[in-house]
């Protein structure tokens, strides 16, 4: 029973650790980064191509070059007026607070017909950011903003406490299984 109880609790507490790191507006669904923006999705998808072949989500792996892919899902978005600004985290209350300061990295609003945002930068410089993808009406009547925090070369420390926290469960269980297997046992013997 003890057994089961606490391979319940480490399956939980890794779904928990996994739902730690989804940040702002991205998440993976259907093995899709999908990024919410207003009642709209766009499917995000970016890489280091000096780096390795695998993609990421959220948080970029290292400092380097990084590509980023967004492509809008509805109609609705392909008519709009796409903005992708990146700016610096450094503890503001409000994103627009000393927004051309702490910009890093700007696209001006424009029209994609394909409803598809590449864009190539050259991460310098490890640190947190916030992304802000900003969707507009032509006729300025409606606005959609995405907002995601991010990490840039920061994911190694993120992943050893994922691996030292899964250790220590798997730890744990082992020596509750052992206890019950074999000291328990010989006590009732």
């Amino acid at each position: 029973m003890k057994i089961r109880l606490l391979a319940l609790i480490a399956v939980a507490s890794f779904g928990l650790a996994g739902e730690a790191y989804a940040h702002g507006g991205v998440s993976i669904d259907g093995g899709q980064c999908k990024m919410k923006i207003g009642p709209d999705t766009m499917t995000f998808t970016g890489y280091q191509p000096l780096k390795s072949r695998e993609t990421f989500c959220d948080d970029i792996p290292d400092v380097g070059p990084t590509i980023v892919a967004l492509d809008a899902e509805q109609e609705e978005l392909r008519d709009m007026l796409l903005e992708v600004r990146i700016l610096r985290n450094v503890g503001q209350k409000d994103d627009k607070e000393n927004m051309e300061a702490n910009t890093e990295f700007h696209i001006p609003a424009k029209k994609y017909q394909t409803g598809t945002l590449n864009f190539e930068y050259n991460f310098a410089k490890k640190g947190d950011f916030i992304g802000l993808v900003t969707a507009r009406s032509e006729d300025g009547t409606k606005e959609y903003v995405s907002r995601f925090p991010f990490a840039v070369g920061l994911t190694a420390g993120k992943d050893m406490t994922i691996a030292i926290f899964g250790g220590l469960i798997a730890l744990v269980g082992f020596g509750l299984w052992y206890k019950h297997a074999f000291v328990d046992n010989k006590k009732a013997a």
